[in-house]
């Protein structure tokens, strides 16, 4: 949704009322076996090299055999716990996304019965494939606001290396993915101990519905995958529609790009990263890298980028810290971003 100006004024008046939501910690994992893309190039029958020129991939993680979605989300959650100083009783509840994980009990509930949680505390999955991690935390802002919650725990997993097989899709495509997981603590209050002292502050979403055919993934009778993947217009529609994200955050929270410190951004492939990079007019230095070594992680890549800025300023006085933007798209065309703010801002 990119807003008027008027919607703009009315956002910042709402927002200026409304309960601040502190990030209180994070974690990231990937699956524990690092794939070199040549490889992967040979498992899907592609000329060796091709991953490494033409997406700039240099390796993939995969999962082990005992990792699953729920092992590295819980693991993930885990490490957010520790670096938040917060116990799993405290949380009151759990939102969840993945784009892989397709089973019942949900991976909310799976990973609530791992950590530990109290019965009392909810359990939530939340759709969006690669937005998924910004859907999370904007659901997960609202029950905090709302006062449904004082401590909220978003997770991402994804484990790709088990569905995008060789013989089920091409190279092209289930080439690009790997396996990995995030997990931030949300909290109504800052805490002196236990806090990465960046607040999250204001979403945008929308859908641009005319790229709806460029991806598709569907299940065939036989268990085989039916992908449709135009990757030039694709690339293409990231690429405009990113740029209109940034503009839109911009716009929203009244920081100029120049003056963001890092873009927690879907990473489809170094290359395209690159691009956008150059098309934004922003150092690529600013886009933390993941992609490159780990390959694309779906729901968790977006996630896996913003632990990576926090830590990047984690150990920065606060005055130095600048502020994050969070934007990524998922099939459809969906689109979604927010803005974080040091917590003195």
């Amino acid at each position: 949704m990119l807003m008027t100006d008027q919607q703009v004024k009315d956002r910042e008046q709402n927002s200026a009322h409304q309960t601040s939501v502190f990030l209180a910690g994070s974690g990231f994992v990937t699956g524990s076996r690092t794939v070199p893309s040549e490889e992967i190039d040979r498992a899907f029958g592609m000329p060796i090299g091709k991953l490494r020129s033409r997406a700039g991939i240099e390796s993939v993680a995969y999962a082990a055999e005992a990792e699953t979605e729920l092992t590295l989300g819980t693991q993930a959650a885990l490490e957010a716990l520790r670096a938040s100083g917060c116990t799993a009783q405290e949380i009151d509840s759990i939102v969840a996304t993945s784009e892989t994980h397709h089973v019942y009990p949900s991976l909310a509930a799976q990973v609530h019965s791992s950590m530990g949680a109290r019965e009392t505390c909810g359990a939530l999955d939340v759709g969006g494939a690669c937005l998924g991690l910004v859907n999370a935390l904007a659901v997960a802002q609202s029950m905090i606001v709302s006062g449904n919650a004082s401590t909220v725990a978003v997770i991402t997993a994804d484990v790709h290396s088990r569905t995008l097989v060789p013989g089920r899709v091409a190279g092209e495509f289930g080439g690009l993915f790997g396996d990995g997981a995030s997990a931030f603590v949300l909290r109504n209050a800052e805490k002196k101990s236990g806090t990465l002292s960046y607040r999250l502050r204001e979403f945008l979403f929308g859908c641009a519905g005319q790229y709806s055919e460029a991806v598709k993934v569907e299940d065939k009778p036989n268990g085989a995958l039916d992908v449709v993947f135009d990757g030039e217009a694709l690339s293409r529609a990231a690429i405009n529609r990113m740029e209109k994200i940034f503009s839109a955050l911009e716009k929203l929270s009244a920081i100029p790009r120049s003056a963001v410190g890092a873009f927690a951004t879907h990473q489809p492939n170094p290359r395209l990263l690159s691009l956008l990079a150059k098309v934004t007019g922003v150092p690529v230095e600013t886009f933390p890298p993941i992609a490159r070594t780990a390959g694309n992680l779906g729901s968790s890549t977006c996630g896996a980028a913003l632990h990576a800025a926090l830590q990047k300023f984690s150990s920065c006085p606060l005055a130095a810290r600048k502020p994050i933007f969070v934007a990524s798209l998922g099939p459809g065309l969906l689109f979604g971003g927010a803005w974080l703010a040091a917590a003195e801002s």
